[in-house]
């Protein structure tokens, strides 16, 4: 019996390399839902974000210098649903942001040369932001851990990062970390 199994295993190996390797066929990507669930979802991640913001601010030490961190598209700004119009729930957790005195970060992967047309966008959409950081020639994810690097060297306290896809919530090397993550649907990374 033992010399019957090793004859049927070394067919079953020569079957396995003489058989054709099959290509991996990626799934194709599911459909992006309706802007109402996509709004209804952000909705659900930004509720009770500005209390949460009340609340930071209400237990920092005197003279302690808070900040937000945002991306700009599908998280301030509809760029699939409704190209270039804010998203209201982003824009008032950044008014009460301000309000209480925080700095207003933008963290995009645009490119520098977009900045005055960047700018010009987000006070269209009623957005009032006190820097802007746009991408270095790096890789995304360490551009944006860059960018909030530099905020932290800068002597203030991320207390929540804004985003929509993975690469905004990346840290380099545990540098520039946040308090809290408020992160947007991406579907897949279907929104850029």
């Amino acid at each position: 019996m033992p010399r019957r199994l090793a004859v049927v295993v070394a067919a079953l190996v020569a079957l396995l390399l003489l058989a054709p390797t099959a290509t991996a066929v990626a799934p194709a990507p599911r459909p992006l839902p309706p802007e109402s669930q996509w709004r209804a979802a952000v909705h659900e991640v930004m509720d009770g974000g500005r209390a949460y913001l009340t609340r930071r601010a209400e237990r920092a030490p005197r003279g302690a210098r808070l900040a937000i961190n945002l991306d700009i598209d599908n998280t301030m700004l509809a760029t699939h649903y409704a190209e270039g119009r804010p998203i209201r729930a982003v824009r008032s957790f950044v008014r009460h942001a301000r309000d209480l005195g925080m700095l207003v970060y933008v963290n995009t992967a645009r490119r520098p040369d977009r900045r005055a047309e960047t700018h010009a966008e987000l006070a269209r959409a009623g957005y009032d932001v006190d820097r802007i950081c746009m991408r270095p020639r790096k890789g995304l994810a360490r551009s944006k851990a860059t960018c909030r690097a530099r905020l932290h060297d800068a002597g203030f306290t991320i207390v929540a990062n804004l985003g929509n896809r993975p690469t905004d919530f990346e840290l380099n090397r545990g540098r520039a970390a946040y308090e809290r993550a408020f992160r947007l649907p991406h579907y897949g990374k279907q929104l850029g």
